[in-house]
């Protein structure tokens, strides 16, 4: 089948390389607290004062976390919000068509120089149902691994380089237009295939398991592309190139790190670092929307009330004509 990756967890029957209590205690695994009741603070946070207390002693070395924010009640993560708003994108293009040739990969336009933004505009669109449920299944199979290892900033500009560089390889070799975000998908898989190479120290037979999968899914995507002139296979290489490039380029290189204090914590140290404002702005995005949500409801539980009712009747019995008060057993 075309896509039947599922990856697990890196930290699965990894046998006498399996790291300590001390070597994971920075990192939010399946089995950590999401909550201290005892304290008020929730996992995240903890872990990011955690950070803040740690950063000066550090150096260009920083803490590395498994992200679990998308874990918080009422939250999403990036991967569902972007098979959300590929939904979304479809449903307008079935009202409207002309937004699939307005946005659509056109080879000629691209190598010409002009409209450029056709370079990221396919990776939202789709042909069909089917193309989409496929796209979709598939990111959300690879999406949410890649995610929690790579954090929110780098998950986002690792999938929008690897469905760029998937339209421009296919504007280089194939002349015909084509949509979809599956070189997208490719470079999340290519992006986890060299994550977990160039740390197989720490994941050890696990992540060596891992990137047999992916490998295998890969291979047999690329036959099958090959064997269907329907498939834009250019596309998919190029996507799988341009993830693993910006995987070993920006993506977590990690490493045990011994403490003063005693215990060892695990880092990251990529070979060039996203500057902080773009590594931010999923942060910032998700932050205002749900201080706009919360605004939507108090409005919403305002308007809800009636206008001061308790006013109206202490004023309908200060109105009120007194009657004189009679004895009620005479003199």
């Amino acid at each position: 089948s075309r896509h039947n990756h599922s990856p697990s967890n890196p930290w699965r029957r990894r046998g006498s390389q399996q790291p300590s209590s001390t070597e994971t205690q920075l990192t939010s695994s399946s089995y950590a607290r999401e909550y201290d009741y005892e304290t008020g603070e929730h996992e995240q946070e903890r872990l990011n004062r955690i950070r803040r207390e740690l950063k000066p002693s550090l150096g260009g070395y920083r803490p590395w976390s498994i992200n679990t924010s998308h874990n918080r009640p009422g939250s999403y993560s990036l991967t569902s919000k972007i098979v959300i708003a590929n939904v979304a994108i479809y449903a307008l293009q079935m009202v409207n068509p002309s937004i699939t040739q307005m946005f659509a990969k056109r080879s000629d336009l691209i190598m010409q120089g002009k409209q450029l933004y056709r370079l990221f505009t396919p990776m939202f669109l789709h042909g069909s149902v089917s193309h989409l449920l496929m796209n979709s299944f598939s990111l959300n199979n690879i999406g949410p691994e890649v995610e929690r290892m790579f954090g929110s900033g780098r998950f986002v500009a690792t999938y929008i380089a690897g469905g760029v560089a998937g339209n421009l390889m296919s504007a280089w070799y194939l002349p015909n237009p084509s949509l979809g975000a599956s070189g997208a998908v490719f470079g999340l898989m290519g992006a986890y295939y060299a994550f977990l190479s160039q740390n197989e120290r720490l994941f050890g037979r696990s992540g060596q398991n891992q990137m047999g999968r992916i490998t295998s899914t890969l291979g047999m995507n690329i036959l099958f592309g090959l064997a269907s002139p329907m498939i834009d296979n250019w596309a998919h290489i190029g996507g799988g190139i341009g993830g693993a490039a910006m995987a070993i380029t920006f993506g977590p290189k990690l490493s045990l790190l011994r403490l003063p204090s005693g215990g060892r914590i695990i880092v990251d140290k990529p070979a060039v670092r996203l500057p902080p404002y773009i590594e931010s702005i999923p942060g910032k995005v998700s932050k205002r929307l749900r201080k706009g949500r919360r605004r939507m409801q108090v409005h919403r539980y305002q308007s809800e009330l009636s206008a001061k009712p308790w006013r109206k009747n202490r004023n309908r019995w200060k109105n009120r004509p007194r009657k004189p008060v009679k004895p009620l057993f005479g003199e």
